[in-house]
């Protein structure tokens, strides 16, 4: 019981993490207003938390080692509960833009942690139980996550979007310690981070995602533009390099020997685009083009999000599927 109480208080931080991203959305344009932001610079409330989240993801396996799995998880949700109250509290766009980044590494610890959880805490024949509850939960938050965000933005003010977090927050984060099993801190597994391969993945990722974002604005062929992405193709190639060289690497690019981690993560990463692209464009255009309100394009969201719901869920229980063969692609697997 006290198992399944712990993986409850986790599913609980990785709704929190993947809805923050989402229920922002349709109240971008109230923000903007707010805080008297530009229209370029506003997706930066967006891309700095994804920013920050995917830089995150891939040490979080080396960071359950050294702080062990309850130790990381109540860190993560303490913090990330901390910077959402950061973010209700501003009135600037800096200290807004610092909040997010800092919700956002939180994040990042919080939604893999959540899936190697599955395979740390239950036996096989339970596994796929509770990675469909984590499943579904991941997919339900980018769906609900537009209504909320405008239906409370509409009737209260945007800065509920941050601060209905403090609850769930302590809740989890107490719940969690209480419940995960209690590990000895290992810090001698930091000595083990490759922080040159961390710093080259940084920079490539920052640099790809900054070059996307700007490309629109100051044009494919700009010098800006391309410097970026030049910088995250060379950045990307020494990471890379570095990675098939050393013995700890941020990413054990290896894995991808095995055909079926290959071919999940292509299809993860064509998903991720179509359903992550989509949920962060519609809004925006509902929002500039077509002049809707923030519980307007809510709603909108919440039908395209039904659509896109049952696709994935067709698609996630597709026979032959493996999910603990991709586990250790993401750095989680057991040392």
């Amino acid at each position: 019981m006290h198992k399944w109480l712990g993986f409850s208080a986790m599913c609980i931080g990785l709704f929190m993490a993947i809805l923050d991203m989402q229920i922002v959305a349709t109240s971008l344009p109230t923000i903007q207003q707010a805080l008297h932001i530009s229209p370029q610079a506003m997706s930066w409330i967006q891309t700095a938390y994804i920013i920050a989240e995917v830089i995150t993801i891939p040490i979080t396996g080396l960071l359950t080692r050294s702080l062990t799995m309850r130790g990381l998880f109540v860190l993560g949700v303490s913090i990330f509960t901390v910077a959402s109250v950061g973010c209700a509290a501003t009135n600037g766009f800096t200290s807004l833009i610092v909040w997010r980044i800092l919700q956002g590494f939180a994040a990042g610890t919080m939604i893999p942690a959540v899936f190697s959880a599955v395979f740390l805490l239950f036996p096989p024949k339970l596994e796929t139980f509770a990675t469909s509850i984590a499943g579904v939960l991941a997919v339900v938050a980018p769906i609900v996550g537009p209504i909320v965000g405008g239906y409370i933005t509409q009737t209260y003010s945007w800065h509920w979007l941050f601060l209905i977090n403090i609850i769930p927050g302590m809740a989890s984060a107490l719940l969690g310690g209480w419940c995960l099993p209690k590990e000895r801190l290992q810090w001698h597994f930091l000595r083990h981070l490759d922080f040159l391969g961390l710093v080259w993945l940084s920079i490539a990722l920052a640099s790809f995602v900054i070059g996307l974002k700007q490309a629109p604005n100051d044009g494919w062929t700009s010098w800006v533009v391309i410097c970026l992405f030049v910088t995250s193709g060379i950045c990307s190639w020494l990471f890379l390099r570095r990675s098939l060289k050393v013995n700890n690497p941020i990413a054990a690019l290896s894995v991808l020997s095995d055909r079926r981690v290959m071919v999940a993560c292509i299809l993860n990463f064509t998903f991720g685009f179509g359903f992550f692209g989509a949920t962060y464009l519609m809004p925006v255009f509902l929002a500039l083009v077509r002049e809707h309100n923030a519980l307007e394009i809510g709603k909108v969201m919440l039908v395209t999000g039904v659509a896109q719901m049952l696709s994935f869920s067709k698609s996630a229980w597709m026979p032959g599927c493996s999910a603990p063969s991709v586990l250790p692609c993401l750095g989680l697997a057991s040392p």
